[in-house]
């Protein structure tokens, strides 16, 4: 199964998403994906949790104060073109 990705921000200015970072390491159910922002200064990461301890990710972040999490999903410019999409009419085109 794949993981199941999440965004991962700040709610405020301050050190809580680089403390979160840096305690990825100590867990090994999360897999840090990738850093958006500024060197030094990240705004938001992209970590991957495997898909039966997502729920309880989720759960962590429900009512933090300091973080709020999202699932991460794919961006697309029109309803229905995702990434998949646009594959299944290649391979049927």
């Amino acid at each position: 199964m794949a993981p199941t990705r999440y965004i991962v921000r700040a709610r405020a200015e301050g050190s809580a998403l680089d403390d979160f970072i840096a305690s990825i390491n100590l867990d090994p159910a999360l897999e840090l994906v990738d850093v958006i922002g500024p060197p030094g200064h990240p705004h938001t990461a992209v970590v991957a949790v495997a898909q039966d301890m997502a729920p309880a990710f989720e759960q962590r972040f429900h009512n933090s104060p300091h973080l709020m999490i999202e699932r991460d999903r794919p961006l697309s410019l029109f309803p229905g073109t995702d990434a998949t999409d646009r594959s299944e009419r290649k391979a049927n085109g």
